[in-house]
């Protein structure tokens, strides 16, 4: 492979590393400040706000897949707490990931194609967002792509003194997401033809039953525990693989189908390419001893191999959904830039170019949809809350993204919170557990009612709730609301004009 670019060529592709690492940092990190925290990012700031203590009773309890990420987040929460900061871990993590991937990618199909990967992986829509997504599946990427790293050295280099730093990877991993398991699946499996002896077969056991240990108290808590919280998912079909070829490929799911199908069409056919390159090399079809093409289809079975496992156990228990596999989405990547690298030797740019086209307006279509965040919601309050008022919360991660935008910039109005405080002990509490009545309604001018994600259960204790806030208090308005928040204000007192999301 041709590891040497010429002076001009170093120079474009710095100019296409700059453009990339600019879409990816407007198109990621800006974007995500602009809209602030979301649903589930809520409940990460919520657990690193907690004490030691209570922070492993709630990941022992309710969230031990991503026990790692929340550990080692609130560790560095501690140097500083904003929203940026936070960010800035997960960017951290996803630009280690892409460095571990970088150096086999140079190293078997040279620098064209490592570079391509790196434009792609920077452009890509999915790994854009959860970039600085204040979730695990960048550290799960970075764990994912040290660990095949790991893998390469063994296999394809021979160098068995890697199998310590697979399995202490593989270890870790597996407390970031549980799906990773998957790919270390694919891994031991494709490392199964290069032992040789005893010492090989040790070695290779050894490192899976250390990361197999390490993982049954992950495997328990998903089957007995966190069925419950993703109820929400469906039961994928062939329909729902298209979709999921499409966000491989990276488009927004409000870019245009045409932009979503050309990305899918071109990084397909650029795969082929590639496949076919590497399989015919030298004039002839040479398998045997032919490392670049272990190394594409070590690429390939990650990318493909979990997706089809998810798939046929989601036909029983749904656990399909898009982010669960942002881990093997770089390696589909990493299949289009050597297929690129094989067909435009001189003019490697140009598709590279396309793609950040395409790619820049699938970005595009995703900052203008509706935003569904909190920081919206939490300026408004700041803006009209005042002495003697209280918030109604009819689920607690609303309470939380609230509870956390207050921490940054406290509120001048003392705001109680409705029907409880945010302690660990009522953080997962159902409505079942909800008081019948709300206490003390006597005592506030006003009541501002907060709504997201309710289940049937929330609208009809909501519905509840409002009856009595109106008898005492006075009739509830809308007076923000975007796609998935709203917000009423309850008094008999002026109203200030309603708000929508733009």
């Amino acid at each position: 492979m041709t590891s040497q670019l010429s002076v001009t060529e170093r120079n474009l592709w710095l100019v296409a590393l700059l453009a990339s690492v600019g879409l990816c940092l407007f198109y990621g990190l800006n974007y995500s400040l602009s809209e602030g925290v979301w649903f589930d990012e809520a409940l990460t700031t919520y657990f690193i706000s907690l004490n030691w203590g209570d922070l492993f009773h709630f990941i022992a309890r309710y969230e031990a897949n991503m026990a790692l990420y929340y550990i080692v987040l609130k560790i560095w929460s501690m140097i500083a707490e904003s929203e940026l900061f936070l960010r800035l871990f997960s960017l951290v993590c996803f630009a280690g990931a892409l460095w571990l991937m970088f150096l086999p990618i140079r190293k078997y199909f040279g620098v064209r194609a490592a570079f391509s990967f790196l434009a792609l992986s920077l452009c890509h829509f999915y790994l854009t967002r959860y970039s600085v997504e204040i979730r695990g599946y960048a550290l799960a990427l970075l764990f994912m792509a040290l660990m095949w790293f790991c893998w390469t050295r063994i296999v394809l280099d021979g160098n068995r003194g890697y199998w310590l730093w697979y399995a202490l990877a593989g270890v870790f991993a597996v407390h970031t997401h549980f799906f990773i398991a998957l790919g270390i699946f694919c891994l031991g499996l494709m490392a199964l033809p290069s032992l040789k002896g005893r010492g090989d077969v040790g070695k290779w056991l050894g490192a899976h039953i250390l990361i197999g240990l390490s993982f049954l108290p992950i495997l328990a808590f998903v089957v007995f525990k966190e069925s419950g919280q993703l109820a929400w998912l469906t039961t994928p079909n062939l329909r729902s693989l298209v979709y999921l070829g499409f966000d491989y490929s990276g488009a927004a799911p409000e870019a245009s189908d045409l932009v979503r199908f050309g990305l899918l069409l071109a990084l397909g056919s650029l795969i082929l390419i590639g496949f076919l390159g590497l399989l015919y090399s030298e004039g002839g079809v040479k398998v045997r001893g032919n490392r670049p093409l272990q190394l594409w289809i070590s690429a390939l079975v990650i990318a493909v191999v979990p997706v089809g496992i998810v798939f046929l156990v989601s036909q029983v228990e749904p656990v399909f959904s898009t982010r669960f596999f942002t881990p093997f989405m770089p390696f589909y990547l990493m299949l289009g830039a050597i297929g690129a690298a094989k067909v435009f030797r001189s003019w490697t740019l140009a598709p590279m170019a396309l793609a950040m086209l395409f790619l820049a307006v699938s970005a595009h279509a995703y900052t203008h949809r509706e935003p569904n965040r909190w920081a919206g919601v939490f300026h408004y309050l700041a803006e009209h809350c005042s002495t003697g008022q209280a918030v109604l919360y009819m689920n607690p991660r609303g309470q939380a993204a609230i509870n956390y935008y207050q921490k940054q910039a406290p509120l001048d109005c003392g705001l109680k919170s409705l029907p409880f405080e945010l302690v660990p002990e009522n953080y997962f509490r159902t409505t079942d557990d909800y008081p019948a009545e709300l206490s003390g309604l006597d005592d506030y001018q006003t009541i501002w009612l907060v709504t997201t994600h309710l289940s049937g259960a929330e609208s009809r204790k909501l519905e509840l709730y409002r009856e009595q806030i109106e008898s005492t208090v006075g009739p509830c308005e809308s007076a923000y609301s975007n796609i998935a928040v709203k917000l009423h204000r309850c008094s008999h007192q002026e109203k200030p004009e309603a708000m929508h999301a733009p």
